[in-house]
């Protein structure tokens, strides 16, 4: 039988109580995502709405997601999500991921747009992880980067597992957005 790994919230829980408050960036370059504008970025954010478009996004990994606190106006700052999955071979957790003000987060970007930057919040509701995806309109697309603040103790193979995934989902976001963007604002 395989190694039992722990889930995603159980290594991210272990990770922040081992690391003092030290953290460590995982940055994940995805280069050009042709046929996504900023616009369809933004909107997609606001609008993931139910289980069957994020499992769409990133099947291998996605299960489930439900608004807490949803969008308010297309806005997700102050909104909160609960979203379930695993990360790679790491065992599914349902992550409560609550959007913030992108400067409150002290993650340092180059592009020109964040998408909010988010936090994902350990079982007594302090944040234990950051993440911030941001990106700049190039003249076929968007090229984009992701921001991970994770505590310092957080495991190499987890890492590297979340560096796959984050690739995974953004690199899917050209084959459907596009599309379904289309679909429902025209």
């Amino acid at each position: 039988m395989g190694e039992q790994l722990p889930s995603v919230m159980d290594v991210l829980v272990k990770a922040y109580e081992e690391s003092n408050g030290e953290t460590v960036d995982l940055i994940v370059e995805h280069g050009e995502l042709r046929g996504v504008t900023p616009e369809m970025f933004e909107w997609w954010g606001a609008n993931i709405n139910d289980s069957s478009r994020y499992r769409n996004w990133y099947p291998e990994d996605h299960i489930s997601f439900k608004w807490e606190i949803p969008p308010s106006k297309g806005q997700v700052a102050a909104s909160m999500l609960h979203a379930e999955e695993k990360i790679g071979e790491f065992p599914a957790s349902v992550l409560h991921i609550r959007f913030e003000d992108p400067d409150s987060l002290s993650i340092p970007t180059i592009y020109r747009h964040c998408d909010g930057g988010s936090c994902i919040l350990g079982p007594d509701g302090k944040a234990i992880a950051w993440l911030c995806h941001e990106y700049e309109e190039t003249p076929d697309g968007i090229k984009m980067r992701s921001t991970f603040r994770f505590p310092a103790k957080t495991p190499h193979r987890f890492l590297d597992a979340m560096r796959k995934h984050c690739k995974g989902e953004m690199g899917r976001l050209p084959e459907f957005l596009p599309e379904l963007y289309r679909q429902n604002v025209g």
